[in-house]
C-alpha cells in the first residue's frame, strides 16, 4: 500500500493538531506547563493511529475516535512521566524528563492530573450506546498497565526471571495499553464481538512485539535516534528478554561472570555495555529476539481475519510493516 506514509502522516497531523487544542496555559501552570511538555515532546503516536484506524476499519470514520485517541496517549504519557521517575531516567526523547526539567513533585503531580485529564476527553462519548464499555476498557488498561509496572519493579530484586513471567510483564505494561487502543477505537465504531476480539488479539501481538523491538533497540539502535543513551536497560539492571536468554545460554566463563555481576549489582556501568553487546552477539540472542518479535508480528496479522476488507484494514497490516522495519 503505497499511500501508508501519506495517510500515516495526515492522521498523525491531526493526531498533533488535536493534542496542542487539548488546553489553553491556564493556572495552576506549576502542572499544566510540565503536561504539555510531556505531550507535545514528540513520540511516533503509535497509540492514537491505532485507535483512529481500529474505529475506521468497524465503521469508515475513524475521528470519531479522536477524544479516545488522544486520551490514550495522554495516559501513555502519564506512565513515561512516572516511569522516569522510577528509573531516574535523566532523558526522554532527547529531552529533559519532567522530573529532571521541574522536580519529583511536580511530575507526580502531573501525572496524576494527566490521568484525570484523559477521563475528561472520554466523557465526550457519555451518550454513546457503549459508554460504559469505553470506560470500563480504559479502567482496565489503566489498571494493568500499573500493574505491569509493579511487575517490572519486582524484577529488579528478583535473581531468576524466566521469559514466562517477562512476557507475562510485558502483556500488561506494554500489549495492554495498545489492545486498549484497538479496543476503543472498536467500541467507538460499534464492532460486533467477533470483531472486539480480533481487534484485541491483533494489538496484543502487536504489543509485544512492540516490546521485544524495544529491547533490541535499546542496544542496537543508533543513540542520535533512539532519543536517550544506548544501553540504558543495562544501566538500569533490567532484565529483558535479551538478558534472561543471555544468562540461559552463556558457557564461557567470562560471560557467565559478567552476567553474573548484573544481577548482583542490579546493573552494570557504561564501561560494561560493549562487553554485554557482545555476549548478546556471540550467543544469537540478537537474532532469536527479532525473530520472537517477527513471530509475534505474524500472529497480528493472522488476527485480522475476522476484520473486513479495506483501507483501514490494509492499514493495520501496514502498520505492522512498518514496525517491522523501525530503527528507534
Amino acid at each position: 500500500m503505497k499511500d501508508f506514509d501519506k495517510i500515516f502522516t495526515q492522521i498523525t497531523e491531526e493526531t498533533e493538531k488535536s493534542i496542542n487544542e487539548l488546553f489553553l496555559p491556564i493556572p495552576p501552570l506549576s502542572i499544566y506547563e510540565p503536561f504539555h511538555y510531556a505531550i507535545t515532546a514528540g513520540g511516533k503516536r503509535i497509540r492514537p493511529f491505532l485507535t483512529l484506524i481500529a474505529a475506521g476499519a468497524i465503521s469508515g470514520k475513524p475521528y470519531l475516535a479522536m477524544d479516545a485517541a488522544i486520551a490514550i496517549e495522554v495516559l501513555h504519557n502519564f506512565t513515561l512521566v512516572h516511569d522516569d521517575i522510577m528509573d531516574e531516567s535523566p532523558f526522554r526523547r532527547g529531552k529533559p524528563t519532567v522530573y529532571k526539567k521541574w522536580n519529583e513533585p511536580v511530575a507526580i503531580l502531573t501525572g496524576d492530573v494527566m490521568v484525570g485529564w484523559a477521563y475528561k476527553l472520554l466523557n465526550n462519548y457519555s451518550s454513546h450506546p457503549r459508554y460504559a464499555e469505553i470506560i470500563k476498557s480504559f479502567t482496565d488498561g489503566l489498571i494493568e498497565v500499573c500493574e505491569g509496572q509493579a511487575y517490572d519493579m519486582d524484577f529488579n530484586t528478583m535473581q531468576d526471571v524466566s521469559e514466562e513471567d517477562y512476557i507475562n510483564m510485558i502483556d500488561k505494561k506494554t500489549a495492554k495499553i495498545l489492545q486498549t487502543c484497538s479496543i476503543l477505537g472498536g467500541l467507538v465504531g460499534d464492532c460486533s464481538n467477533d470483531e472486539l476480539k480480533a481487534l484485541s488479539d491483533y494489538a496484543y501481538n502487536l504489543g509485544i512485539a512492540f516490546q521485544l523491538q524495544d529491547d533490541l533497540l535499546d542496544i542496537s539502535a543508533e543513540q542520535e535516534k533512539l532519543g536517550k543513551k544506548i544501553g540504558q536497560d543495562i544501566l538500569e539492571g533490567k532484565k529483558t528478554f535479551l538478558i534472561i536468554n543471555a544468562k540461559l545460554k552463556a558457557t564461557e566463563p567470562e560471560d557467565v561472570k559478567l552476567i553474573e555481576e548484573f544481577y548482583q549489582n542490579h546493573g552494570l556501568s557504561e564501561d560494561y555495555i560493549p562487553s554485554m553487546r557482545h555476549v548478546f552477539r556471540k550467543y544469537g540472542i540478537l537474532e532469536q529476539t527479532a525473530q520472537k518479535a517477527e513471530d509475534y508480528l505474524q500472529l497480528a496479522i493472522k488476527s485480522l481475519s475476522g476484520i473486513k476488507e479495506g483501507l483501514y484494514k490494509d492499514l493495520l497490516i501496514r502498520l505492522i510493516e512498518k514496525m517491522n522495519k523501525r530503527n528507534y
